[in-house]
């Protein structure tokens, strides 16, 4: 057992809510859930004392002995997809465990902010989609949230299979993900939703990660100040003052909230990772997919989001032990449709952020949302495009689907020639634009940093971009905005090309 497990196991057993029989499992551990084909999955829990466990699933058995801690672990290698639901039966000799329906297919955790949390009875087409869904051979653990000052060692839910008397209920990127992996697959797909709306991407990464990126000193700093500065009775007093001073003008305003304890405020540096991450850190996954952002582009924290999203990416894999895929999705337009180049903004800087990542963080994908954005309302309802885009990436990917277009154009590198920009682009197959005029939302720069209204044409998969009023360009970007209304440029499948600029970091 590693340093960090044995860590874990010594520091949550006794604030963890198991009950002592004989045979303990954390509750993803149940009837219903899916399995990992092909890789290895894994199944441990824990013994009131010693002893060796046997676990036996579809004609196989695996055996192992507990730990110091009562801790036992068995691998099942190489499981083929299978849609029967069969029995998962765990034995230490005089007591025993059996899971019902199990499944094995394919395995991904949904994790983020508001936007991969956000059900389908609140989208496009509910009533419908929600009618149609029946599919016991798609399933998503529904849990709740949990934040924590140390690591857990269970994450409390329930398998659940599509039907309409659930599906309303589900992460709907989540399920638009696992519908379009069940549709080309056709194989059992089960997504692990940990998912919280609001909280800032830190939050999601462990202690341990946070501590080795020095762009997080901040956020370990902020933490640190509020743990310090913490006193439970002084927090009280203040909030009955507060209620009282609310009731008094007429109970005008929100209702005043009690500060929450710094050590389980999920805003705080690894506080969602200690509670909904960890414990679930080794169940056998193909990859994972994230929507996250939003918090970081309105918290002075939005040009460190590059490095704070590969610290994610690594410690995850880190703790799988596994080179797990991660697909995101990029922020979608959002605010007032600005009208004038040269405008600057938190929210296009994670955008950019997210795109640069694709560069520096391997197996990964994005999926570009500038398109299907609202500009009144920071939770899109279109849902399905957004499942739609990260699939692609994982059939294309890590599924050999050779014919899948993974996303829209990606920015490659540009070259100035006789005063125009030739830029080059990935994803760049059939170049075109989406209402068919011509090319929009392209800025050039000139040499004394103002930025114009750029001419743009494609030419042989490339786009040529210049301006008649500048002879020398400095840069260009495209679709820099909270929401560039009129950006078009798409490929053949009509899938958007990313902002992006010229400019280095």
């Amino acid at each position: 057992m590693t340093s960090f497990t044995s860590t874990l196991c010594l520091a949550l057993v006794s604030t963890t809510a198991l009950s002592q029989a004989a045979i303990e499992l954390p509750s993803f551990f149940s009837d219903g859930m899916v399995l990992q084909q092909q890789g290895q999955a894994r199944i441990w829990g824990w013994l009131d004392g010693s002893g060796e466990v046997t676990v036996t699933f579809g004609g196989k058995s695996e055996s192992a002995k507990t730990n110091s801690e009562g801790r036992w672990e068995v691998s099942f290698e190489g499981l083929t997809a299978s849609a029967e639901g069969r029995e998962l039966t765990i034995s230490d000799g005089t007591d025993s465990k059996v899971i019902k329906d199990v499944l094995v297919g394919e395995v991904w955790i949904a994790s983020g902010q508001s936007n991969m949390e956000w059900v389908i009875s609140r989208t496009d087409n509910a009533e419908e989609v929600v009618a149609a869904s029946e599919d016991p051979l798609l399933r998503i653990y529904l849990s709740g949230n949990v934040a924590k000052a140390e690591p857990q060692i269970d994450f409390a839910g329930t398998w659940t299979g599509a039907s309409p008397e659930s599906t309303g209920n589900m992460t709907a990127v989540g399920y638009y993900f696992a519908k379009n992996l069940r549709q080309e697959l056709d194989v059992p797909v089960g997504i692990i939703e940990c998912a919280w709306g609001g909280k800032p991407i830190e939050s999601f990464i462990s202690e341990e990660a946070l501590k080795s990126l020095p762009e997080a000193k901040g956020v370990l700093k902020l933490k640190e100040q509020a743990l310090a500065n913490w006193d439970e009775e002084k927090a009280r007093s203040q909030f009955e003052q507060k209620i009282a001073q609310w009731e008094e003008g007429g109970k005008k305003g929100r209702r005043p909230q009690i500060a929450v304890d710094p050590s389980v405020n999920p805003r705080l540096a690894s506080n969602i990772y200690n509670g909904m991450i960890a414990p679930i850190t080794g169940y056998g996954a193909k990859g994972a997919i994230w929507y996250q952002g939003e918090s970081n582009a309105n918290g002075g924290t939005a040009s460190l989001y590059e490095e704070m999203l590969g610290c994610l990416v690594d410690d995850w894999r880190e703790r799988w032990n596994s080179d797990l895929a991660f697909y995101y999705v990029q922020l979608a337009n959002f605010r007032e449709v600005t009208t004038e180049p040269g405008v600057e903004s938190s929210w296009v800087v994670v955008q950019d952020e997210m795109r640069r990542a694709l560069d520096s963080i391997k197996h990964s994908g994005m999926a570009v949302t500038n398109d299907i954005g609202a500009a009144d309302d920071i939770h899109p309802t279109n849902k399905k495009d957004v499942g739609s885009r990260l699939a692609r990436w994982a059939l294309g990917q890590d599924y050999g689907m050779e014919n899948v277009v993974m996303s829209g154009p990606l920015f490659r590198g540009a070259d100035e020639k006789d005063g125009r920009m030739i830029l080059s682009f990935e994803h760049n197959a059939g170049l075109k634009t989406r209402d068919g005029g011509p090319l929009k939302r392209f800025e050039i720069k000139a040499e004394d940093g103002t930025w114009i209204w750029a001419d743009a044409q494609i030419e042989e998969g490339k786009v040529i971009v210049w301006s008649d009023k500048i002879s020398d360009p400095a840069a260009v970007r495209y679709a820099w905005a909270n929401n560039p209304e009129g950006a078009n440029l798409v490929n053949s499948e009509g899938l958007p090309a990313s902002c992006f600029t010229t400019e280095k970091p």
